[in-house]
């Protein structure tokens, strides 16, 4: 008996309607109260609604090419030229597919005490086709782990299934198998299903991360007494700056620090600060606040990392947490001004952790991520406790950061997993993150979460480009203008 049934039919799968199946995927979990795992259902309803749609396609192709797709021969010859067009399929195809009748169906429904997704095609599967996923799962079910995956090299594993191999790691990490997969061979069509036992749904997702990161954290020390004293003096609404100065002016070398970051490109202030009290004047009193965080935060990692790899990071926080300052005063997002900028300059650091014990690793995934248009947070999630998001989170909570940076650093990959109360923050930094990435042309528009460029009605792609090139022109006048 089915229960709860959603479905959604279309002639052929675009971005367009990847974002429609994504947010019906989100909140037909959310009201079975299983939103928590939606990041690893998504990428799996992507993988099986992207076949699908591929194979629908393929049928096109061959029609339109007078190809016998059942011949081996017209098979071989048709694959070549397809794989070639796939990525750029021109709108003459999508409107055949469409006249010819095919289709992808999701169904999303409770069956018994499973929940099921099914993704069905109209295009019969071939015994070439079949014998390749089969193929394909058999070395997919190899892998142990993602950092197995990774020292194949992706060269190795183009053409080798790396969706799949992805998927079976992904229910792996979820407490299931490959034997949850079902491939039905159906007399007009082809259904794949994922069906998910309900009593496991019921555990939440671990913020699992390995022994040695959990020792790692265990050693980075704790703020300095006087650091702490500093900190709750700058959050005692009624404090003045005697009682401020009272702290700093024991310790010069703090003054010289801080002065020195205040002036520096990280936070790129309009103009140079010499004293405390021009610091105090210029960013008031949270202002400094986080810029004590930020500096205690980075002395206590340099004393402790390499100094290339913290100054990495630091970079491209810095750039980030200048997005994020411009994206919040031009969204007059006023209360959350004064913790965006800490939130960004932060949100990496576990990556500085990652990086000692695990070189190169970040880069692997970035590099995977990227030219497969894939989550990052969706493969550092398969790696054996390597996830720089939750690592990050848990030295924040070691330092007893606020609830709202936590969550920032946390989330700033999933922006759909923070809280109500700090959506806008994580929202923020998670944007600020892609316009980095994106000015470099290692991100897509497509890829963006359409959730966060809807809250700020930047949908269309031509208003995200404007406000991106119009802050993007301040951070290059501010460069221009700290280095002359």
């Amino acid at each position: 008996m089915v229960e709860n049934l959603k479905t959604l039919t279309f002639p052929y799968i675009n971005h367009e309607k990847e974002v429609i199946i994504d947010n019906n995927l989100e909140s037909y979990l959310k009201s079975i109260r299983k939103l928590n795992l939606f990041l690893s259902l998504s990428y799996i309803l992507k993988e099986m609604v992207g076949n699908a749609n591929k194979a629908n396609l393929k049928r096109t192709y061959f029609f339109v090419k007078n190809l016998d797709i059942k011949s081996s021969i017209h098979y071989e010859e048709g694959m070549k030229a397809f794989k070639e067009e796939i990525s750029s399929f021109s709108t003459k195809y999508i409107k055949e597919t469409e006249r010819l009748g095919h289709y992808v169906r999701i169904d999303l429904f409770i069956s018994k005490n499973y929940f099921v997704m099914s993704v069905t095609n109209t295009s019969q599967i071939l015994p070439e086709e079949k014998k390749r996923i089969e193929g394909r799962l058999k070395r997919a079910v190899q892998f142990n782990s993602m950092e197995e995956v990774l020292s194949e090299g992706l060269d190795t594993l183009e053409g080798a299934g790396f969706g799949i191999i992805l998927t079976v790691l992904t229910l792996r990490k979820m407490g299931l198998d490959e034997r949850v997969f079902k491939l039905i061979e159906k007399e007009k069509g082809t259904q794949t299903q994922i069906i998910i036992p309900l009593t496991l749904l019921d555990k939440q997702e671990e913020e699992f991360i390995a022994e040695t990161v959990q020792n790692e954290i265990k050693e980075i020390p704790q703020f300095p007494e006087h650091i702490l004293k500093l900190q709750k003096i700058l959050s005692n609404p009624n404090a003045n700056f005697e009682d401020l100065s009272h702290i700093v002016n024991k310790d010069p070398s703090l003054i010289a620090d801080l002065l020195k970051i205040a002036n520096s490109s990280m936070y790129m202030l309009p103009n140079k600060i010499k004293t405390i009290e021009e610091a105090v004047r210029q960013v008031g009193f949270k202002g400094i606040k986080n810029l004590v965080l930020t500096y205690s935060a980075q002395k206590l990692l340099m004393d402790k990392y390499n100094l290339k790899s913290i100054k990495d990071t630091m970079d491209h926080s810095a750039e980030v947490a200048f997005y994020a300052y411009e994206i919040a005063k031009k969204f007059k997002y006023k209360e959350i001004i004064d913790e965006i900028y800490t939130a960004a300059i932060l949100h990496d650091f576990g990556k500085i952790i990652i990086n000692s014990l695990k070189p190169n690793i970040i880069d692997k995934i970035s590099k995977i991520c990227n030219e497969k248009g894939i989550s990052s947070n969706v493969v550092e999630n398969l790696t054996d406790g390597f996830n720089h998001s939750i690592i990050g989170a848990k030295l924040a909570e070691k330092w007893n950061f606020s609830k709202a940076l936590v969550e920032a650093i946390k989330h700033h990959h999933i922006p759909l997993g923070a809280s109500e109360k700090n959506q806008k923050l994580v929202f923020i930094v998670y944007l600020a993150n892609i316009f980095y990435y994106y000015k470099r042309k290692e991100y897509a528009f497509s890829n963006i979460n359409y959730q966060v460029l809807k809250s700020l009605n930047l949908t269309e792609q031509k208003e995200f480009d404007k406000v991106f090139q119009t802050i993007d022109s301040i951070l290059e006048d501010r460069k221009n203008k700290v280095n002359s």
